[in-house]
């Protein structure tokens, strides 16, 4: 295992037309490996380094990859960068999937440039739907392709809701909301919280508040979730964002290896596989189902489904070198 160094770089997006510059980390072995590719990881909703991105980042650069990783614009490193307000007294998050989708973009272009090649984009849960629609972006010009997608435990916004015990009313709640109202930022089933952005399934509420507390904490960050509201505009954006409806008979997309865990009780597996059948690329036999994966809650250093998770990914990348 080589020794892992990261350090802070600086990337710039195109926000329809207005660049900012975004906080995001590089994790590099001491000696990389000669032809492996560059990784781009990003995560949904208040994703990035200060969550999972350090432990993707550490564990492919372990094994010769120069990961570069960041938080999403509104959240921790990134958090007076764009999408935050005042409302009413209360700092209010908006989650953008369309800033999401661009901040991938961007990250993209600073990785091809700062290492001399097109690299993989690994994505984890919302931070998938996002990809999807870079590359979907990147099929209209396919020499700016990435070589590899790997699009983990995915599901689009509408499969989501279904967890709540009343979708219907949640929605008619949200919907009847100034769009800049702050709504709590889950639905753990609550009266307080029936109109949360993000529903939570009781098995991962167990986990999400320790494991994401902790890493957020250890990075210096906000403690997870690294906001107290977010906007009721970001429900409604986030149901008519869909890049799954764009993408048929389309052309130009990269292999992917789509993994989903297959004891996942908040993302279900059939999005994934859904995914598998649409998708217009290379994207094997089927999806990677891992056995004891759950969301996110194997997701520590030592454990052996992450290790697992990791050398699939590992694999998959060397065999199209």
């Amino acid at each position: 295992m080589s020794n892992v160094s990261m350090r802070s770089i600086e990337f710039e997006v195109d926000f329809s037309g207005e660049t900012l510059a975004l906080v995001g980390t590089v994790f590099e072995p001491e000696s990389p490996q000669q032809g492996l590719p560059p990784v781009v990881f990003n995560s949904g909703f208040t994703g990035g380094v200060a969550m999972y991105g350090q432990l993707f980042g550490r564990a492919l650069a372990a094994r010769g990859y120069r990961v570069m990783t960041y938080d999403v614009a509104g959240f921790f490193s990134n958090k007076a960068v764009r999408n935050t307000a005042q409302v009413d007294g209360k700092t209010v998050t908006n989650v953008s999937l369309e800033d999401q989708r661009d901040e991938v973009l961007g990250a993209i272009r600073w990785t091809r440039n700062a290492f001399g090649q097109t690299p993989v984009v690994a994505s984890w849960a919302m931070g998938s739907v996002a990809s999807l629609a870079a590359i979907a972006e990147l099929a209209r010009d396919p020499a700016e392709q990435v070589k590899l997608w790997v699009p983990m435990n995915y599901t689009s916004m509408r499969g989501l809701q279904a967890l709540r015990a009343d979708a219907q009313a949640a929605d008619a709640g949200i919907r009847a909301l100034d769009p800049d109202a702050p709504i709590p930022p889950f639905d753990t089933g609550t009266e307080a919280t029936r109109l949360g952005y993000y529903p939570l399934d009781a098995a991962t509420q167990q986990y999400v508040d320790r494991q994401l507390g902790a890493y957020t904490e250890a990075g210096g960050a906000d403690r997870w979730p690294g906001c107290a509201w977010v906007t009721a505009r970001s429900y409604t954006s986030g149901l008519v964002f869909d890049p799954e409806q764009v993408i048929a008979g389309m052309t130009g997309f990269p292999p992917a290896l789509i993994i989903h865990g297959a004891q996942n009780t908040l993302h279900d597996p059939g999005e994934s596989q859904r995914l598998h059948q649409r998708y217009p690329g290379d994207a094997g036999d089927g999806v990677l189902m891992i056995a004891d994966m759950q969301h996110g809650q194997q997701n520590e250093p030592h454990h052996p489904v992450f290790k697992a998770l990791i050398g699939c990914i590992d694999e998959a990348v060397r065999r199209r070198l």
